[in-house]
């Protein structure tokens, strides 16, 4: 008798298109998606390297809209129950562990999938972290990197991207790993270390420079673009940009804002007490008071980096539950049968070893 209806040897699963990531997810595991229009990329190949606009971290697309309009009630059912899951899907993943309460993960992008890298730029506490684990993996790690995570990791370089452009935000960042990404590829090809297709890995390359030029035909906004009307950061008082500058982690956030307009660069290079602050955050007192005497605040401040390095200061972490073995992020939490288990901090350079070890 011929089988009419649905067949049922299917695994169930809906399946979705995620802007982001470029790629087909499943739906359980992702908040579901709402329309938003498609950015072309300049220099991108056919309809597929579109880069598609999320206004917040929390709405996704789901590109084919016909499917969604024309699907049935048991669609909508499931598409209902899909929702309510997600609602309270929390990204974490386990590491690979003997025991079987807890399937591990298999490869560095099931890690960035179940970790919501892509996602995880548009809050402005996981920004940096992610945006120094690219760093890493491009500068140190890209000719290690399957074709599959060099792919997820161009799909988390294309939300950055995008979050720069919005929000006029960190767009030199952007800029720069955009390109160190398609050098590296190219010299990945030059000394023939290429994982993939050499058509895939043109298809990268391509890519980058599209993302590359979008990003730099952007224009971040100046003082100069304001009006009468608006007020700018450089109107408040000098004591309160002062203690602003104050509150930035590193000496390269401090020299990157010297950079942005000729008040502040005066302001960076007058003032001792940030550099002071600075100092007094990443060394220990008796540093200081050895090396201190005789040299100005910056000049201790230098000095002391060149010989015991600074501290690496994220507002978000990804830290690894002690007892189940999750990697998860501090500020989300991750569901753990023990509700006091200990955690340790994983930093950019430890998360990026541990993946490859996958």
């Amino acid at each position: 008798m011929v089988f009419i209806g649905r067949d049922w040897r299917a695994p169930g699963e809906t399946w979705i298109r995620t802007p982001q990531t470029n790629g087909w997810e499943r739906s359980r595991l992702r908040p579901l998606q709402i329309a938003c229009e498609a950015i072309p990329v300049p220099g991108s190949v056919g309809g597929l390297d579109e880069l598609c606009h999320t206004p917040s971290s929390a709405s996704l697309q789901s590109v084919d809209s016909t499917t969604s309009s024309s699907s049935n009630s048991r669609d909508s059912l499931s598409d209902e129950g899909a929702s309510e899951l997600d609602e309270c899907w929390v990204p974490h993943c386990h590491i690979k562990s003997k025991t079987k309460e807890f399937v591990g993960v298999t490869s560095m992008s099931d890690a960035f999938h179940n970790l919501d890298m892509a996602r995880g730029v548009y809050d402005l506490k996981r920004f940096a972290y992610i945006t120094k684990t690219c760093q890493i993996l491009i500068d140190e790690k890209l000719q290690n990197l399957s074709a599959t995570a060099r792919k997820t990791l161009l799909q988390i370089l294309t939300a950055i991207v995008l979050r720069a452009v919005d929000n006029d935000f960190h767009q030199e960042t952007a800029r720069e790993l955009v390109s160190n990404f398609g050098s590296q590829l190219e010299g990945t090809v030059c000394m023939h270390h290429v994982c993939g297709s050499p058509s895939l890995v043109s298809k990268h390359r391509q890519s980058a420079t599209g993302l590359l030029d979008f990003v730099s035909n952007q224009c971040p906004r100046t003082p100069a673009d304001s009006d009468e009307t608006t007020i700018t950061f450089l109107d408040l008082p000098r004591e309160v940009l002062s203690l602003v500058l104050r509150k930035l982690p590193d000496h390269t956030s401090v020299l990157e804002t010297a950079k942005a307009h000729e008040a502040l660069e005066s302001l960076v290079e007058s003032e001792g007490r940030l550099w002071e602050s600075l100092a007094r955050f990443h060394f220990a007192p008796h540093h200081i008071d050895k090396e201190k005497s005789g040299r100005t605040w910056r000049e201790a401040y230098f000095y002391l980096k060149r010989h015991h390095g600074v501290k690496e200061f994220y507002a978000d972490m990804i830290h690894l539950c002690c007892h189940c073995r999750c990697l998860f992020w501090r500020s989300l939490g991750h569901p753990c049968v023990s509700q006091n288990a200990p955690s340790v901090r994983v930093t950019p350079q430890q998360f990026v070893d541990m993946l490859l070890f996958l």
